[in-house]
């Protein structure tokens, strides 16, 4: 079962994984809470993407947080921001880290958000653990594999271009903003991946916040996904970007059997990142949806 079907967009054809009956080992991830002093509903998790951090989130996950008037917590994924560097970068890792943090801090369920990457692990996890789950959200990405084409810059480019780039001539953030406009010539991307660039307090030369070894060689898992037969019936959200490809009507099908109460919605003008281009509707979105599921309970 999957996207291997001629009829359908070739950019989704790609590695349909299977899910195994062994429990991963879980890391410990970094994380930060933003409006910890909300204890009467359940917090709100926070997923980000591939080559994303807990820090592309914070200034959201405030807002978001004054709002529902519940805690709101930011992972960092394995191999990702603070977090630690690990071999395994499969779905079911991922969700294992994410359940592994709500049970150390007693957290028996929560609303689960996740951007790209961080949103196929916040769908993994709900459909492995639905109990978990109170509500989820999606930003722009399906349950559904992937081509190595999409995007306007491939992950293997963006990858390589980082691991490329002489840290050792690297001085400050704007010396390494003008080595990457040589290939990167998005304004917006560059900041993006140069949230990963950390500079010593000490000198010296810089180096990437993010394990781009693994990362390169776990994209075919990262652009996969695992196949499930079981839906999760929870309330579900997924938000696309119109002027992404990541949401296609192709993808509908596969969107609604494994998540049969899903509300799709798109936010005009916003891309992959609507965090980044539309911070505004997406938050009015993401609130507005589960302000409407908390009412119902």
């Amino acid at each position: 079962m999957g996207y291997s079907n001629s009829s359908l967009d070739p950019k989704y054809t790609g590695l349909r994984l299977t899910v195994t009956s062994e429990i991963p080992r879980a890391v410990k991830l970094a994380f930060s809470v933003v409006g910890g002093s909300f204890h009467s509903k359940p917090p709100v998790t926070i997923l980000h993407g591939l080559l994303g951090s807990q820090r592309n989130w914070r200034p959201l996950a405030g807002k978001i947080s004054d709002y529902l008037e519940r805690a709101v917590y930011i992972l960092d994924a394995r191999n990702h921001g603070d977090s630690p560097h690990s071999k395994e970068m499969s779905y079911e890792h991922m969700a294992q880290d994410v359940v592994h943090l709500w049970e150390d801090h007693g957290i028996r369920r929560s609303v689960l958000l996740g951007h790209s990457m961080g949103g196929k692990t916040a769908m993994v996890t709900s459909l492995l653990h639905p109990d978990l789950v109170e509500q989820l959200v999606v930003v722009d990405v399906a349950p559904t594999p992937y081509s190595r084409a999409l995007g306007e810059d491939s992950m293997e480019k963006l990858i390589s271009v980082l691991a490329s780039l002489p840290l050792a001539s690297v001085k400050s953030r704007a010396d390494a903003d003008e080595l990457l406009k040589v290939d990167i010539s998005v304004k917006t991307l560059r900041q993006f991946l140069l949230t990963n660039l950390v500079f010593s307090d000490r000198g010296g030369t810089p180096h990437w916040r993010v394990n781009l070894d693994i990362i390169k060689a776990s994209l075919d898992q990262i652009r996969g996904f695992p196949h499930f037969k079981e839906p999760f019936r929870g309330p579900t959200l997924f938000i696309g970007g119109s002027r992404s490809d990541y949401i296609s009507e192709q993808q509908i099908p596969e969107v609604k059997r494994l998540f049969p109460n899903a509300v799709v919605s798109y936010i005009p003008g916003a891309g992959h990142w609507p965090h980044y281009d539309e911070p505004a509707q997406l938050l009015k979105i993401v609130t507005d949806f589960c302000t409407k599921y908390t009412l119902k309970q």
